[in-house]
């Protein structure tokens, strides 16, 4: 059952790609108390450490807390998520599974509401498809998060938002855009869905404002709806 309590201290894991857009835009909606963003220590790297210092300095400038984490140990996310109330996890593919130790120091840490790192489309499986899906991985942290909820009450929101069309590579879902060709598999008849970052960040920041209506749910937005078929017509001038 959602609460009726006000949280006004959120986390973003991640300070790159959605987590830099979610952080701005939270500081920016000045409906909380505490931003911090919890980021990976790239301390070893110079060229990356530069660069992710100038960034989190810039996040700092508006306001941002910045907490740096080495491994991912259920204690280490404990520690890092003290005093918050909403944690949003804005990881990458490479991270997914992260999110597992990341739920459980949540948990310890007092953390009222966790939302896992999807916005994109859901993990499906098909009598088709000869593969795990590619994300699989997931699926395996929402079933982790379902059975923590259930024994720990932690509420928990999963937001799909379609392909990211800021982010998509056109030759991904077959379209060459320069020589106004596309390779389409089957007949393109069903619809897709994409959103763009801006419309993600406004969806989630209105979210986390509203724990009351949208806590234990799974959200699906959709910014446009196309289908393959009339994709490639836009792109090649053909029908099919």
């Amino acid at each position: 059952m959602a609460s009726n309590t006000v949280y006004d201290r959120i986390a973003v894991v991640g300070s790159r790609g959605y987590g830099c857009h979610f952080l701005r835009a939270l500081v920016g909606s000045k409906h909380f108390e505490t931003v911090r963003v919890v980021t990976r220590s790239t301390a070893g790297n110079k060229k990356e450490d530069k660069e992710k210092r100038l960034q989190c300095q810039k996040l700092k400038d508006i306001g941002v807390q910045i907490v740096e984490y080495v491994d991912t140990t259920v204690k280490t996310f404990e520690e890092t998520f003290k005093d918050i109330d909403i944690v949003v996890s804005a990881v990458g593919v490479a991270g997914v599974m992260d999110q597992i130790p990341m739920i459980d120091g949540a948990v310890l840490a007092g953390v009222k509401w966790f939302i896992p790192s999807e916005y994109g489309v859901a993990d499906y499986q098909s009598v088709w498809l000869p593969f795990a899906s590619p994300l699989a991985a997931k699926s395996l942290v929402r079933d982790h998060l379902a059975a923590v909820a259930k024994s720990s009450g932690l509420a928990h929101t999963i937001i799909y938002t379609g392909l990211a069309i800021d982010y998509l590579d056109p030759t991904a879902i077959g379209l060459q855009l320069a020589e106004h060709k596309a390779t389409l598999v089957g007949r393109g008849g069903t619809p897709a869905t994409f959103t763009s970052i801006h419309d993600v960040v406004r969806l989630v920041v209105e979210i986390v404002k509203r724990p009351q209506e949208m806590q234990n749910r799974t959200i699906r937005y959709a910014g446009s709806t196309a289908k393959m078929r009339d994709l490639i017509k836009v792109v090649t001038g053909c029908s099919f």
